[in-house]
């Protein structure tokens, strides 16, 4: 929310962008984007050779897990430096490189500054003056006796901030194993990029060999220490990362100097490589039989394909702007739990080009109610903030600049109160649940229990997920001049709730608010129910003004104010006889619901539904709790509650296996379910293809071949070891609650023989209507290219149910066809 009086484009200056090969190295522009900096040296390494590009080698392999392609053709090394992040992957091997930087002022001219322990000064602060810039990096070049590598170790490989990173740069006694000088640079160990200065010192003059090693631990522990709450946790962990980085550069390092080492240490050296990326599309080819206009089963472009590749694409926010249009920003809790004892606005209402603060103040108590089943929020919090990012109001203004800086200024005083419940530990402590227990028994689990061979008890949890659609929650409310019409134009997977929310709050019928979905930039979930929160109240500023308003969240508000996957923590207790056949299950699932119901007893019911997975349990006893606490509410995200189901069964089946010293795939297999058996919600399973399906996927994949050559690799491999497994998975796809396994079509049929397909799903990316038109082109029998999809709108398609469940292709499909063929009646009967 900075605001700049001055904005440079470092790209327009020549002097920046410069590129000078000298004597001892490469001297960069701090403009010259990171793309160039690799083209270069990659070029460099070719021409000078291996001995002189060491520290070009580090830099190009590291470049190669910062950030993406995209990312690095405009980001400059110069940035990276002046940002000063703690865990910036380049800083570490500028520093251990020992590189110098040309800086310069207008009254001080130019000076040069090395990148050493003295450069950083404190969090995202360094010794350049603010009246300098940073003008140019100095990158040198090695020598045959100098060695430098670099490490990072992130939560996945690819496009991701570090946990730690390093980089070490060590210069050898020409003819000898002997230490002339040792450099290594860290970062994620404190507010900023670090030097070993103890190790750098005490290695100094020894032999490259295992008494090296001993001692640089013991120095680095002593260089890198790490208090227990520092930022980022983690605290053993990223403590042990030093030295594994340190073993790792020790064993490199004695390998190139033919050092014996043993084979069976020789994977901690190896990186992984990137691969090329390939992609195949599969498709079934068709017979003769079928007809060449027939587009269903065929390899259809989807239909916004290249809209979308070049930009064209309309998105909620695209929409342009109406006569008279506002631009709304929330005013949102900072305390996670709070009574309002004021609001004041009045600073923000005296800025130019703001219209109007609003608050519950505007709503009756029995119009300020939301909920997506169980009206337990409020639009706007009147009294009580029960977590932080809820709405406690929201400014209009002209633009959006101007109602974001209002909304900042709106001052808030709180009493805080007790407790503060985050965790689904500090929920069961306080027994703070929303609602009771929820149980499904099936079978005598007791009596199971006490006559099984084996029980075993264990845990699991599973964390949170944040959706992060591209395209952020967004909604624009165009009130009508009569009748009390509302359009509104929002990127929601459900449109009627939208409508229906909009419609309750107001008291207005639904007839007269029209909500429209043209396409959404992603939802998983997260656009089910989240996307009223956002349009509710913005419907309801709109109505009162008589104008226009639009809003779309800034992606860290969208982060704060919805919520996104539940965390669960899985308890249970397994009976199984000597062959690891389950006998019975007792299991307990807490989710982390937050302070509202949401979604969240739908969730609940498909985890405890998917927890036996594909695995037959005679004897179950499950039970569901839903932890209330002060954090964002959790919503609908991909999978709704099975996969964490499915992740603690898994984790049973392993334990049995653990227990039995056996292969889980053979525990899995003994129970998979069988013809005609049934689930302990009384589902009997037709059809059943489980075996057959798991012996196709073991055999194709040669799985038994795999797994043998795993277990040689891993035996000879101390550092880096390979796995392989079978999980099955059965999942549920429908709504839980039967009424919403329903949709509409809407098919019009024009004189010139074109045709306008509505429909009651949203197309948010998964092709949902490329594959209507091919069911309509094939119901119709007309090509495709002659029907065409506008929009998703209530006014055309009514009471739909939410784009969600895996059911889009399947429910709306149906009415397609179902409306299509009725249309064709309609038509001979005329």
């Amino acid at each position: 929310h900075f605001q700049y009086p001055v904005l440079v484009q470092p790209s327009k200056i020549k002097e920046l962008n410069e590129i000078e090969y000298l004597d001892d190295g490469i001297r960069f522009g701090a403009a010259v984007t990171l793309q160039e900096i690799e083209t270069v040296l990659r070029k460099q390494i070719e021409v000078a050779g291996e001995n002189k590009t060491k520290i070009f080698k580090a830099i190009i392999e590291m470049l190669n897990w910062f950030a993406g392609k995209q990312i690095r053709n405009v980001a400059a090394l110069g940035g990276n430096i002046m940002t000063g992040s703690p865990i910036s992957d380049l800083n570490p091997i500028l520093m251990a490189a020992n590189v110098i930087l040309d800086v310069a002022s207008l009254n001080g001219g130019n000076r040069k500054v090395r990148m050493d322990e003295t450069f950083f000064t404190g969090y995202r602060r360094n010794v350049i003056k603010p009246n300098e810039i940073l003008l140019a990096i100095h990158i040198p070049y090695t020598n045959e006796n100098q060695h430098f590598y670099a490490y990072k170790q992130a939560r996945r490989r690819e496009d991701d901030i570090a946990i730690v990173n390093a980089a070490f740069n060590v210069m050898l006694t020409p003819n000898s194993h002997k230490v002339e000088s040792f450099r290594c640079a860290f970062g994620g160990m404190a507010p900023t990029t670090v030097m070993g200065l103890n190790i750098s010192k005490e290695l100094v003059g020894m032999e490259w060999n295992p008494e090296l090693l001993e001692k640089g631990y013991a120095n680095l522990i002593e260089d890198l220490p790490l208090a227990p709450d520092a930022p980022g946790g983690m605290i053993q962990y990223r403590k042990s990362l030093t030295l594994s980085f340190f073993l790792r550069v020790f064993l490199q390092i004695s390998q190139d100097l033919k050092i014996g080492v043993s084979p069976r240490d020789l994977s901690a050296i190896s990186s992984f490589k990137e691969r090329e990326l390939k992609s195949s599309q599969y498709f079934q080819v068709k017979g003769v039989d079928q007809a060449l206009d027939d587009p269903v089963g065929r390899p259809v472009v989807h239909a916004s394909a290249f809209k979308q590749a070049s930009g064209e694409a309309i998105y909620c926010d695209d929409i342009p702007h109406f006569e008279n249009e506002l631009y709304l920003s929330f005013v949102v809790s900072t305390k996670a739990h709070a009574t309002i004892l004021s609001i004041d606005a009045s600073e923000a209402l005296l800025m130019e080009g703001v219209k109007g603060f609003f608050s519950a103040t505007e709503l009756q108590p029995f119009c300020n109610e939301l909920g997506a089943v169980i009206h337990d929020e409020e639009v706007f919090i009147s009294t009580t903030v029960t977590a932080q990012g809820q709405i406690i109001g929201a400014i209009v203004a002209d633009d959006q600049l101007i109602a974001q800086k209002a909304a900042r200024m709106v001052e808030i005083t709180y009493k805080e109160l007790t407790p503060i419940i985050i965790t689904i530990e500090d929920a069961i402590k306080h027994n703070s649940f929303h609602g009771g227990e929820k149980m499904i028994q099936d079978g005598n689990v007791d009596d199971a229990f006490r006559i099984a061979p084996h029980t075993i008890v264990g845990e699991c949890r599973m964390g949170g997920q944040e959706h992060f659609y591209f395209e952020t929650q967004a909604v624009i409310v165009v009130p009508k001049k009569e009748d009390n019409e509302i359009d509104v134009y929002c990127s929601t997977q459900h449109p009627t709730e939208i409508s229906t929310l909009v419609g309750n709050v107001l008291g207005i019928p639904q007839n007269r608010i029209i909500t429209k979905v043209k396409r959404i930039g992603g939802g998983f979930g997260g656009k089910e129910s989240k996307a009223a929160m956002v349009a509710v109240p913005v419907a309801v500023i709109a109505y009162k003004l008589g104008r226009p308003v639009r809003v779309m969240l800034d992606r860290d508000e969208d982060m704060l104010m919805t919520g996104g996957r539940h965390p669960f923590y899985m308890k249970y207790k397994t009976a199984f006889d000597d062959n690891g056949k389950i006998l019975a299950c007792d299991v307990e699932l807490y989710s982390n619901v937050g302070y509202s119901f949401d979604l969240s007893l739908a969730v609940m019911d498909r985890a405890m539904y998917h927890f036996i997975n594909a695995y037959y349990v005679p004897n179950f006893r499950i039970k569901g709790y839903l932890c209330k606490t002060n954090i964002h509410s959790s919503t609908a995200f991909r999978g709704f509650g099975g996969p964490q189901g499915m992740f603690a069964g898994e984790n049973m089946i392993r334990n049995i296996a653990e227990y039995l010293n056996k292969e889980p795939t053979e525990i899995s297999y003994l129970n998979l379910f069988e013809e005609g058996q049934a689930t302990f919600y009384n589902k009997a399973v037709e059809n059943c293809t489980l075996q057959q399906c798991w012996n196709e996927c073991v055999r194709s994949s040669n799985y038994e071949r795999r797994r043998v050559q795993i277990e040689e690799h891993n035996t000879q491999n101390r550092y880096k070891k390979r796995g392989i497994s079978v999980i099955p998975t059965m999942f549920g796809i429908s709504f839980s609650v039967s009424f919403l396994n329903q949709a509409g079509a809407l098919v019009n049929v024009y004189t010139d023989g074109s045709v306008l397909l509505t429909h009651g799903g949203t197309e948010m990316g998964q092709g949902l209507h490329t594959k209507m038109l091919q069911v309509a082109s094939r119901a119709l029998e007309i090509d495709i290219s002659k029907i065409h999809i506008s929009e998703t709108a209530t006014d055309k398609v009514p009471n739909t149910s939410p784009t969600a469940a895996s059911t889009g292709s399947d429910l709306n499909g149906m009415a397609v066809l179902v409306s299509s063929h009725l249309q064709i009646c309609v038509c001979q009967w005329k």
